[in-house]
């Protein structure tokens, strides 16, 4: 199941968060107050059963961490381009202030990951491995779904920061119950090529 995640450091690797991002408010639409939603199918659903019960969502922006809890007027639209309307928003200006907002709901809302699915929330923290050598190389720091892929971001222990998708050749193994991500460094590009690197 799809969402993003962006936490802070201090986050301890083994902690999961309570409440997920779940979708991102993309672009102002039209004069009502209304914003475009990016979000997956299921997700969209639920945040209509959302909408209609009145529950109340956190808003995050990501430049600032600030946070806000809103409730949504409605959700519509076909899914490939959902439209969502916050209580109190009226206009194109009161809508630009959550441009780029993140869409948050509690984990207890969100129906249960498939089995070998699970939240892209829960790769935060997750420990991240060589998987030619098995050692710890970095830790992942974010997880985004963006329009091509999945995209999780790793602090390499060596300080630099790496961007990976989240694809079977990238990265072989995602336990998020052990906490751990096998990256394939030679498919990136990173280090020496895998030959050698066996040899």
């Amino acid at each position: 199941m799809s969402d993003e995640a962006e936490t802070p450091d201090e986050r301890s690797p083994d902690d999961r968060p309570d409440v997920l991002t779940v979708a991102t408010l993309t672009k102002v639409h039209g004069i009502r107050g209304e914003l475009k939603l990016r979000c997956e199918p299921e997700i969209l659903a639920l945040l209509r059963d959302v909408a209609a019960e009145a529950e109340p969502v956190t808003l995050r922006m990501p430049e600032t961490g600030d946070e806000y809890e809103v409730t949504f007027a409605s959700v519509r639209g076909h899914e490939s381009a959902p439209i969502v309307a916050i209580d109190g928003v009226v206009d194109r200006q009161g809508a630009e202030g959550f441009r780029g907002a993140l869409v948050c709901l509690p984990r207890e809302v969100l129906p249960e990951p498939d089995e070998d699915e699970y939240f892209l929330a829960d790769l935060v923290g997750c420990a991240v491995h060589d998987v030619a050598t098995g050692a710890v190389v970095g830790r992942a720091t974010k997880a985004e779904s963006l329009p091509a892929n999945v995209v999780v971001t790793i602090q390499l222990d060596s300080g630099e920061t790496l961007l990976a998708p989240l694809v079977t050749d990238a990265m072989p193994t995602v336990d998020v119950e052990a906490r751990r991500i096998d990256l394939d460094l030679a498919f990136l590009g990173v280090g020496e090529p895998m030959e050698e690197r066996d040899t």
